[in-house]
């Protein structure tokens, strides 16, 4: 750990597992509080205010504040100047999101179409990002995650929504959420650390861990998720470490 000064956890099979936070994780982050270790959830998750999951994450027991969270929205927010006129095709938190960070939010002559998850899809939300797209607007992502998982089953997220905007508009999208940079730059600026002391904590191989590559990072993957052991020791792109679970994220952070 000495030099690794920050955190950097995702959320969904990492902090938590539906509606109840995992094993081992709400003492753990009491421990970071305690030792004054900096850390920050990192949320794909473009249609959840950070405020909204700081809430969610307290209600299970893990003590936090909004500004423990970055959403992908965020990242998008931080990579856009003041006053960018954006199209969202996407839920409430998301434009609310940008808007608090001084992005004007429109439905004609603006600089960008940010598409995210969004339960409220309809064709005309679609032909009209598809429109302001083709007349130059940016086609931005917020994340291209295919699935979400919910307590019957699952879910598709925002990757099926930016799909169909790129099959419609022929153009690449850039993506703001894990495992592309954007995001890893966001949480490294609101941190204040350099990627080489950090570490990001997940349970994805194709996300969490692909992000800490992509942005010069070292990486856990906990398998508390998705991932198995079998999976983090054959990928392409291995992780730093691999822990079972907190206790042993304990010991490989702490000794």
């Amino acid at each position: 750990m000495n030099d690794i000064s920050a955190l950097l956890f995702d959320l969904d099979g990492t902090v938590y597992r539906g509606t109840d936070a995992i094993p081992g994780a709400s003492d753990f982050i009491a421990t970071l509080k305690e030792r004054n270790i900096p850390f920050l959830f990192v949320t794909n998750r473009g249609n959840r205010h950070p405020q909204e999951v700081a809430d969610q994450l307290n209600s299970m027991g893990i003590s936090c504040t909004e500004d423990d969270v970055l959403t992908s929205a965020q990242a998008v927010a931080m990579g856009l100047e003041r006053g960018t006129r954006v199209y969202c095709l996407g839920e409430e938190a998301l434009a609310s999101t940008l808007a608090e960070a001084g992005i004007v939010i429109a439905e004609k002559d603006v600089d960008a179409v940010v598409v995210s998850y969004d339960r409220g899809l309809n064709y005309e939300k679609l032909s009209k990002a598809l429109r302001l797209i083709d007349g130059g607007a940016r086609f931005i992502a917020t994340n291209t995650d295919r699935l979400i998982t919910v307590e019957d089953g699952i879910l598709p997220e925002a990757g099926p929504i930016v799909a169909a905007v790129q099959a419609a508009t022929e153009k690449e999208p850039e993506i703001f959420g894990k495992p592309e940079k954007p995001i890893m730059d966001a949480a490294l600026e609101r941190l204040g650390k350099k990627a080489s002391e950090c570490v990001i904590i997940g349970d994805n191989i194709f996300t969490d861990i692909l992000a800490g590559h992509k942005s010069g990072m070292k990486s856990i993957l906990i398998l508390t998720g998705v991932a198995s052991r079998k999976n983090g020791e054959e990928a392409e792109l291995k992780p730093t470490w691999i822990a079972e679970d907190y206790q042993d994220l304990e010991k490989i952070l702490f000794g």
